[in-house]
């Protein structure tokens, strides 16, 4: 092992676990090890006696157990058959855990397969490295690291890939730099394009898009070529930082070097242009995507300027997108319908709304949370709250749980029309069920309470805010402080006050406004005297 790699290894080895891991590995007979596994290698699978098992497991591998205990059953078999089973069986009872996520189990598996000199390979070693980075403990992948050069096995590409990849997920992109240069330049590896992209992506995927650059610069100067994905990755990056000038050269860099764009690396474009409503580049870029490159726009592109267009009040040109997909075989899927709708919703148009939601009913397909709440809040807005309680039973007839987005969107709805004592009544049934109430839908009822001259139910509500778990934060104080205030609960604002004081909030500038005018108005009320002298010292 060079040097590079064994100072690699030592600064990630510095957890008193690792430790453990990595000297539990140590201790084992690696003679027998490498007895085992030279063996296993070396026998035909095809050969095998456990049949049935490698059926099996080749299922299983692709798409998981039904559930943990049957696959720690089969495991258990499996140490129990004579002659053991290859080393790729288990390799594929792992990968089939790592389907189902349980990367715990799967390291300690691992390290039952080392206790009981069960073959294993640099697979195996892989698979578990693969855990420890999903895990986030970079620090037990490079002890099975060097538990790969003490039994003699070679790291290969998808070792080291891994590695790189865990340690740009856990926001260590420097480190993954110097170590790819490394193994680069000590020829510890050749890495393929894989794992340029895979570096890529993580340096990207944690906002390290500088250092992308210059990975993928590097690329080009090697043997190894980026590719399409490689590409696409930079792209999208540069768009979501809103570099779409640096976005649209590098595209433009990529036809000329004879690298075919995708429907990804267009959607990544497109979507940033119409974020800055570039309608004529957009136009040029599908026109371009279509007749140039052959590339067929997509449901997902299509949904972008569906929402585009719907998010620009662009009603006309969000059906004329619908149309094109139906005239070109693409059919709409419910995020695009929920699109339009937000389209007809934005314009006033809650009949034609509603008649979207019709047509995906009538297709077979399954409206969700999202496109009922741009009814909901559209039917609120226009205070028709009839339609809008409809609407929101037959979430459940159609088997939706509401979200917490839902009932803010109602319980606001109920209050604009003043009828509090609905919306109280509303928030304690939905309490009552156990759907999850957070401090949004508080200050939503709150706000409505004291509006309508309900001050002692708000402040009741409002101390029991601690009781279920919420505690009030600057914006829920100055709701309830207002309410007070305008209901001349003075003493009561005081108190609320000066909680708010001691928990480092201050007022803000509409509850600072009504105390002025309260002070002015009622100069001889000592206790809006004293609060606003309490604001005046707070510096609110």
């Amino acid at each position: 092992m060079s040097s590079i790699l064994y100072s690699c290894l030592r600064r990630h080895q510095q957890g008193s676990a690792c430790f453990q891991l990595l000297s539990h590995l140590q201790s084992l007979n690696i003679a027998q090890l490498h007895f085992d596994a030279h063996n296993n290698n070396n026998s035909n699978p095809s050969c095998s006696p456990h049949i049935e098992l490698q059926r099996l497991l080749v299922e299983k591998s692709k798409s998981g157990f039904d559930n943990l205990a049957d696959a720690l059953a089969v495991f258990d078999k499996m140490l129990k058959s004579q002659p053991l089973p290859h080393d790729f069986h288990f390799n594929q009872l792992l990968t089939a855990l790592v389907r189902m996520k349980h990367y715990n189990v799967v390291v300690s598996l691992f390290r039952d397969m080392c206790s009981l000199c069960v073959p294993i390979d640099v697979i195996s070693f892989n698979i578990v490295i693969n855990c420890c980075c999903h895990s986030n403990r970079i620090d037990f992948a490079f002890a099975l690291l060097a538990g790969i050069f003490k039994r003699g096995f070679v790291p290969d590409v998808f070792t080291y890939t891994t590695l790189i990849r865990g340690l740009c997920c856990q926001h260590k992109s420097a480190e993954a730099r110097v170590m790819f240069t490394n193994l680069v330049k000590f020829k510890e590896f050749e890495p393929n394009v894989v794992s340029y992209s895979t570096m890529i992506n993580g340096l990207c995927k944690t906002g390290h898009t500088d250092m992308a650059v210059w990975l993928f610069r590097f690329m080009e100067k090697s043997e190894c070529k980026p590719n399409t994905v490689t590409y696409s990755t930079i792209i999208d990056s540069l768009c979501k930082l809103g570099l779409v000038e640096d976005a649209l050269k590098l595209h433009s860099e990529m036809i000329e070097k004879g690298v075919l764009p995708n429907g990804w690396t267009y959607a990544s474009i497109i979507q940033v242009l119409c974020k800055l409503k570039r309608w004529e580049e957009v136009d040029r870029l599908l026109k371009q995507m279509i007749n140039d490159m052959k590339v067929s726009p997509d449901v997902h592109i299509f949904t972008i300027l569906v929402d585009a267009y719907s998010r620009s009040g662009k009603l006309d040109d969000a059906k004329r997108i619908i149309e094109i997909m139906n005239e070109r075989g693409e059919c709409p899927d419910t995020v695009t319908y929920s699109a339009l709708i937000q389209a007809y919703c934005s314009q006033g148009q809650t009949d034609g709304a509603l008649a979207v939601l019709n047509t995906i009913k009538s297709k077979k397909m399954k409206p969700n949370c999202y496109t009922y709440n741009i009814l909901l809040d559209a039917y609120c807005r226009e205070l028709k709250l009839d339609i809008a309680m409809d609407l929101y039973r037959n979430m459940a007839c159609e088997g939706l749980l509401p979200t917490v987005e839902t009932h803010n969107i109602l319980l606001h709805g109920l209050c604009q029309l003043g009828i509090s004592k609905e919306a109280l009544t509303f928030f304690y049934k939905i309490q009552d069920q156990g759907h999850k109430l957070d401090i949004v839908i508080y200050r939503t009822l709150l706000d409505g309470l004291c509006k309508n001259q309900y001050v002692d139910k708000a402040l009741s509500l409002f101390h029991l805010m601690r009781c279920n778990g919420l505690i009030p934060d600057k914006d829920t104080h100055n709701i309830i402080i207002r309410g007070c205030l305008r209901n001349k609960k003075y003493n009561e604002a005081c108190k609320l006050m000066d909680k708010m004081v001691d928990c480092g909030f201050l007022a803000d500038a509409f509850t600072t406004s009504l105390l002025q005018h309260l002070v002015l108005s009622e100069v001889q009320d000592p206790t809006l005297l004293a609060m606003h002298q309490k604001c005046l010292q707070s510096g609110m």
